[in-house]
């Protein structure tokens, strides 16, 4: 295993000359892949609000909208102080209970200006700490990591200002798997569905070198097939995970239009487009996400 103090100056190198390395990365990561591939049923979860981690009375109603939706994995977002409190353990246990996975859910667009991934790691690290603290029924599975560099003015500048920005957020993200490989922690990472036309040499070596898989923000009803393929085909190739991810935010919302959510549409016509996906792409690590939480819950309450 490379030394983590040269990892950084890899990274920008393989820029230049992407396909050399990418291929021993590739075979070292078969290799010791393990942990971080977790096998997982159903539809994952997004879930923003860390209060319901913290507050029973809210569990029932969490539990029963995962049962009524098939989701077998939660992505959940607790506060930092949730890591030591003594519920936080109560509650991954009661999802253990009943064959959920769960993934602490963590990031802010600014996570994209730090090559070490420092805060990628310290979060990395209250989970790390966490689930040594516990036994096997209340560990979190792993971390969902949403850092999302294209809200911030360097994406927007286009050209060597926004290359420098996501050489810099890739190998934060790099940083952040290596602890995660080192701690056994299964390590995702949200990205939307255009860096194969942004960014396309950083998407692949993100998917080859820096995660155990990707969610992709799969928001617009069009192409669902065609604005993931490139995605799917690399993770296949580097035998990683990938979760396409459905958004259920009515329309109006965050500049959301109609054809971006399936808040209309529904969910049966959600559940067809999943199976319509798995259908094109037949590749058994492709899973599917619902975002969010508490649109999901007034969707199954109509």
């Amino acid at each position: 295993m490379e030394e983590r103090k040269n990892h950084r100056g890899e990274i920008t190198s393989a820029i230049g000359i992407l396909m050399i390395g990418i291929a021993i990365v590739y075979v070292i990561n078969w290799l010791i892949a393990g942990a971080g591939q977790i096998q997982e049923e159903g539809y994952g979860l997004f879930s923003w609000e860390p209060e319901i981690a913290e507050r029973k009375d809210d569990w029932e109603m969490l539990f029963e909208c995962m049962e009524k939706s098939d989701s077998g994995s939660l992505y959940q977002q607790f506060s930092k102080e949730a890591f030591k409190e003594e519920i936080t353990g109560e509650f991954v246990k009661e999802l253990k209970k009943r064959n959920k996975h769960v993934y602490a859910l963590a990031g802010a667009p600014e996570w994209a200006y730090e090559t070490d991934g420092k805060h990628i790691v310290k979060w990395l690290k209250r989970v790390a700490v966490f689930n040594l603290e516990r036994g096997k029924d209340e560990r979190i599975d792993g971390l969902m990591i949403d850092v999302e560099p294209y809200l911030l003015e360097e994406w927007e500048q286009k050209g060597e200002a926004r290359q420098k920005l996501m050489e810099g957020y890739l190998e934060g993200i790099c940083e952040g798997y290596e602890y995660a490989k080192e701690h056994g922690i299964s390590y995702l990472v949200c990205i939307p569905s255009f860096y194969d036309a942004t960014n396309q040499e950083i998407l692949e070596i993100l998917i080859a070198r820096g995660c155990d898989g990707v969610a992709v923000m799969n928001y617009d009803r069009t192409d669902e097939e065609g604005q993931i393929r490139r995605e799917v085909e690399l993770a296949k190739k580097y035998e990683k995970r990938i979760i396409n991810i459905y958004e259920l935010q009515k329309a109006g919302k965050h500049d959301l239009k109609q054809i971006n959510t399936y808040a209309q549409e529904g969910l049966e016509a959600l559940w067809r487009s999943s199976d319509s996906l798995q259908q094109a792409f037949s590749y058994d690590k492709l899973q599917f996400a619902y975002h969010y939480y508490k649109p999901l819950r007034e969707m199954l309450a109509e």
